[in-house]
């Protein structure tokens, strides 16, 4: 019912427009082709606005949910997940004793980014060691397969240097690697473009 729900708020505004159109062909028929023009453009902009909000509150967080389960978790659900569970026990109970056991989950499937990324979020939200979390970062873009997950890490070690650590020289010295190692990447070009306002 509440993905129904979803669906009819997405299209019901799509076929509003089209209604719209109609009546704005009438008044083309009647010669008020301004009108026309003024009644279909404010049309557009409140279809606009409404489909990007439900784009941006339903669609993309959805889409966003199962792009990282398939890519970063594989087949599984993270229910399913050793790693994300243990990283939700300890967030849940904050139990700072099960952190040896996550990070030797880390280090079992040191290739796979959401293992470092789970490490380095659970230190910085749940801790609040940035300095713990700034070393999972780094490790992870040392032991990560792809070149976009190397670069991401990196600049995300660089934005904590930058803004948690206020290390700006760590920062500029992370961003300047991560561009100059993967420039054709897009955190590699998102760390040339951080370079410039450093």
């Amino acid at each position: 019912m509440r993905q129904f729900f979803r669906i009819l708020c997405i299209l019901l505004p799509v076929a509003l427009f089209v209604m719209v159109l109609f009546k704005v062909r009438d008044f083309f028929d009647e010669g008020a082709a301004l009108s026309g023009v003024g009644v279909m453009l404010g049309a557009l902009v409140v279809l606009a606005v409404w489909e990007g909000l439900m784009f941006r509150f339903w669609l993309l967080p959805a889409w966003g949910r199962i792009i990282s389960e398939r890519v970063y978790g594989g087949s599984y659900t993270p229910d399913q997940d050793p790693l994300v569970a243990l990283a939700a026990r300890i967030r849940e109970g904050h139990e700072r004793e099960l952190l040896p056991q996550l990070e030797q989950l880390v280090r079992e499937d040191s290739r796979r980014a959401r293992s470092w990324a789970e490490l380095a979020s659970v230190y910085t939200d749940e801790f609040h060691d940035n300095a713990a979390a700034l070393k999972a970062l780094l490790d992870g873009a040392e032991h990560v397969s792809g070149k976009e997950d190397r670069a991401l890490f990196l600049c995300r070690a660089a934005l904590m240097c930058e803004q948690r650590l206020h290390d700006r020289s760590h920062a500029r010295e992370l961003y300047e690697k991560a561009a100059s190692k993967y420039p054709r990447t897009a955190y590699g070009r998102r760390a040339a473009e951080a370079l410039s306002r450093l």
